[in-house]
């Protein structure tokens, strides 16, 4: 167990500006996976702040480092050499960060925030397509390998040891950030999208779970209405919509080990109520009084979440880096609420004039949900 350990500490230290050292007290063999996780996490997620012009700089040779570590963890693995569970939950853990970093790294690349320079750096071979850098259509190929690698590293830890939902999720979030990247307008392959729905309406039961949320948290972010993996094209939506507003109540969210879950969960539920009620509004040509009271009912979610926030929460909304955002969102309800009086007053107008659209897609709206956002150790 002990070189397993020491192994990912090493190679985790050749890409990480804070050297992390192994504690002078020895650990239990039960707390080591812990460990792992109290010891790497926070210099781990600095290096996914993208909006840092030094980890953009720094960011190929990081991508490089962990696959040489990942790399020859898998050769110790095939050759017998992990034989407790202990030894098996790090290898598995390894590959569960080395996944989410690729994942991230794809996903913040579709959303044009990282370039592919930026990824690959000066490499004239590609690490994972193993393309010559004059290859035809070099960038999209060693993209697309580089999404493949992270979906074999997600699978492989998620059934490594029985079967790991937090895994999983980073797997099923790994196949939508790939279909993405294969294609630059950013239609996505409907299977990947019918898997994710298909789980979160009918096998997640514990909304306060981590696993849960790697899942979960692409349903805010991923909103293009013309792409397939849009949430509310699905109609299984409706499930987790609906165990979303009776479960994930204000309050209710433990504390996950990311950045103020106090904000998080009821932020989560009052963004995904908002895309609902954009998407009723944007996909039909008039609104029905049908229409009109299910929007309304969607609304009290959103003033339900939001005055949670603002009172019970507030003296965490004003330390926190993102309440700018949370302000805007208060704002445009109040703008669809107008709205509505304006229309229920002049039955003539086919339906509310407000686009929320924009601001659903704006980076502003997605920067809470972003893996720097959420799990960055300054403040709070």
């Amino acid at each position: 167990m002990k070189k397993l350990k020491l192994w990912v500490f090493a190679g985790l230290s050749l890409f990480v500006n804070n050297s992390c050292k192994e504690p002078n007290i020895p650990i239990k063999e039960e707390e080591e996976v812990q460990s792992f996780l109290r010891d790497i996490r926070a210099v781990y997620f600095d290096n996914l702040n993208f909006d840092s012009k030094e980890i953009r700089n720094s960011t190929p040779q990081f991508i490089e480092n962990f696959e040489r570590t990942y790399h020859k963890l898998e050769q110790e693995h095939s050759e017998g050499k992990f034989k407790s569970t202990n030894d098996l939950e790090n290898f598995q853990l390894a590959g569960m960060y080395y996944s989410f970093y690729l994942l991230a790294v794809g996903g913040t690349y579709s959303e044009k925030d990282l370039t592919f320079n930026e990824i690959n750096g000066t490499r004239q071979v590609g690490l994972y397509s193993k393309l010559p850098a004059t290859a035809f259509d070099y960038e999209q190929k060693e993209l697309e390998a580089m999404m493949e690698r992270a979906k074999y590293v997600s699978h492989k830890s998620t059934y490594l040891i029985g079967f790991n939902d937090k895994a999983y999720g980073f797997y099923l979030a790994v196949r939508q950030v790939q279909e993405r990247v294969k294609n630059k307008n950013n239609f996505n392959n409907p299977i990947a999208h019918d898997s994710l729905m298909n789980y979160t309406s009918r096998y997640l039961l514990d909304y306060e779970d981590l696993g849960v949320w790697n899942i979960l948290m692409t349903m805010a972010t991923i909103t293009n209405y013309k792409d397939s993996l849009n949430t509310f094209k699905n109609p299984n939506m409706d499930i987790p919509l609906f165990n979303i507003n009776t479960r994930l109540v204000p309050g209710a969210l433990r504390d996950l080990g990311g950045r103020l879950p106090e904000i998080l969960g009821p932020l989560y539920r009052f963004d995904i109520n908002l895309k609902k009620v954009d998407w009723l509004i944007q996909q039909k040509s008039t609104l029905s009084d049908d229409d009109i009271s299910e929007i309304n009912n969607y609304i009290t979610s959103l003033d339900r979440a939001s005055n949670y926030i603002l009172t019970d929460k507030r003296k965490i909304l004003e330390a926190w880096d993102y309440k700018e955002t949370f302000f805007e969102r208060v704002r445009k309800v109040q703008d669809l609420k107008a709205a509505l009086v304006k229309h229920s007053l002049n039955r003539k107008t086919a339906k509310p004039t407000i686009d929320l659209g924009a601001f659903i897609n704006s980076k502003a709206f997605k920067k809470p949900y972003t893996c720097y956002g959420c799990h960055q150790k300054t403040g709070l």
